[in-house]
């Protein structure tokens, strides 16, 4: 399983104040230090690399949980984030932190269960995400070939090495040759059993 830790990524705000004037009681002019055009570049940076975290660590409870095989893959990603905000600005960037999460927590029944549960869900909302607007009756060869790449990619969420997580991902590849609404259907009966283990 290897050490797994809670990450989290902090990125430099578009709304630095430079100036409050504060004109009566219940009236405070605002000036930002950043113009509108430069803003909204933070803001595009801050959400593409917000969804790039997102998609390489495991959603659990409002927190990110990566083990140390996605560490090198998600340094990545914040240093790049890092570049491209400093080169708006010396004095934006991007940086990580890192919670170890000790293994025996880990392995106590209880937290292990749900981290598995929360992988489990991350894996059949994203594959429901991807299919419940679509219109075919059967996948498009290229569709299909397109979600059995994003599954592949989406093992490495399996930050427990459980081999739950291995066969959810085969038994949803061999769905994919059923019609769009048989998936839909299974893939919306396992989030909502997933939902209730969570809540449970």
């Amino acid at each position: 399983m290897g050490r797994i830790y809670v990450v989290r990524v902090e990125m430099s705000s578009p709304y630095k104040v430079e100036e409050l004037d504060h004109l009566d009681e219940d009236t405070v002019v605002m000036k930002y230090f950043f113009n509108a055009e430069t803003r909204r570049k933070i803001i595009g940076i801050r959400n593409r690399y917000k969804s790039k975290i997102y998609d390489n660590t495991v959603s659990f409870y409002g927190l990110q949980l990566i083990n140390d095989e996605m560490l090198p893959k998600i340094k990545e990603i914040v240093k790049e984030a890092d570049e491209e905000l400093k080169k708006i600005h010396d004095g934006l960037g991007a940086r990580m932190i890192l919670l170890p999460i000790s293994r025996e927590e880990v392995e106590k029944g209880e937290l292990y269960e749900k981290i598995l549960y929360a992988i489990q869900y991350q894996i059949a909302k994203t594959v429901f995400e991807r299919v419940k607007d679509l219109k075919s009756g059967l996948l498009q060869p290229k569709t299909r070939t397109s979600i059995k790449e994003m599954l592949k990619q989406m093992r490495e969420l399996n930050i427990l090495k459980d081999e739950k997580v291995d066969r959810m991902i085969e038994e949803i590849e061999s769905m994919l040759y059923l019609s769009t609404n048989e998936i839909k259907s299974k893939m919306m009966e396992q989030l909502e059993y997933i939902e209730k283990l969570l809540e449970s």
